[in-house]
């Protein structure tokens, strides 16, 4: 029989009153004591920050009256298997304060979305990573630890760094597990089916046909001279920033931007017989009024 939600109440209840307890009793408590404690709780809390992310992942896509599957072919899949919008994610938080901390969660999630680890996206699916950042995480700049504070760099910087690092572990000098079966599916896209004579590669968002679905979805699909779409293979990898990245434009040091959201596709161009990384789109804010900006995609 399993546990009722009433007695899973009782248990968070009970974890929390003995690490109060234990807090309490801090200087008494040996260092090992003291680093185990530690690493427990914010073990706890990184877990528990892992769930609300993709509790809320699944809850907006219910607004939306998609269909969703959890623990099937990724953390979270959304859509109909034949859907143009269809995508498995890979939900993941980071709560540690260094980069490296969430380099390992980049190099966990690209093995997982590849379907190494038992989940394996369907065919049509856009394969997502979507990473959400806690606290002061510098990434990609480089430290970061409890109680510091970001380093000052540029939103240019911010954003090149950012796309060095996910390229290196993907496609670039030092592949992670799983990479090389991502970068082998992406590269199989052959842009043509038969009716298709010069196909191009477009944003959904920026078509009539797409418009009341997302205005500033970043989502690529292929279309035909007729006005015809299929889905396009594609690795996205969303960087969310929980506490937003204070940063600012070279050309205007003394005017801060709170950085919220970077997105990195990852797809074969049709003039292209590998895929190449690119940033799909930005979103931060400036003191005076919300602001989100979205570059525009290359038409192949």
């Amino acid at each position: 029989m399993t546990q009722s939600v009433d007695d899973l109440k009782e248990r968070v209840k009970a974890i929390n009153e003995i690490f109060i307890k234990l807090l309490d009793d801090w200087d008494n408590l040996a260092v090992h004591v003291q680093t185990q404690l530690t690493t427990g709780i914010n073990k706890a809390y990184g877990q528990a920050a892992s769930f609300v992310h993709e509790y809320e992942t699944v809850i907006a896509a219910q607004k939306k009256g998609r269909p969703v599957i959890t623990q099937v072919h990724a953390d979270v899949t959304i859509g109909e298997a034949d859907s143009l919008f269809a995508k498995s994610i890979e939900a993941k938080s980071v709560t540690a304060p260094t980069k490296g901390a969430v380099n390992l969660l980049i190099k966990k999630a690209i093995n997982q979305v590849a379907g190494n680890t038992g989940s394996l996206p369907r065919t049509n699916d856009v394969r997502i990573i979507d990473l959400k950042i806690e606290g002061t995480n510098p990434w990609p700049a480089s430290g970061g630890g409890y109680g510091q504070a970001r380093p000052k760099v540029s939103l240019e910087d911010i954003q090149k760094w950012a796309q060095e690092e996910l390229w290196d572990v993907t496609g670039g000098e030092n592949p992670v597990p799983g990479a090389s079966e991502l970068m082998d599916w992406l590269k199989k896209e052959n842009h043509s089916p038969k009716e298709f004579k010069k196909p191009q590669i477009i944003v959904a968002s920026f078509n009539d046909k797409f418009k009341k679905t997302n205005d500033y979805s970043s989502r690529l699909v292929v279309t035909g001279p007729s006005n015809e779409f299929v889905h396009l293979r594609c690795l996205t990898i969303k960087i969310r920033y929980q506490t937003p990245y204070i940063t600012f434009k070279k050309e205007n040091i003394e005017k801060s931007i709170h950085l919220e959201e970077l997105i990195f596709q990852i797809y074969k161009k049709t003039s292209s017989k590998t895929a190449q990384i690119e940033l799909a789109k930005i979103k931060y804010r400036v003191p005076e009024k919300d602001e989100k900006v979205r570059r525009k995609f290359f038409l192949a």
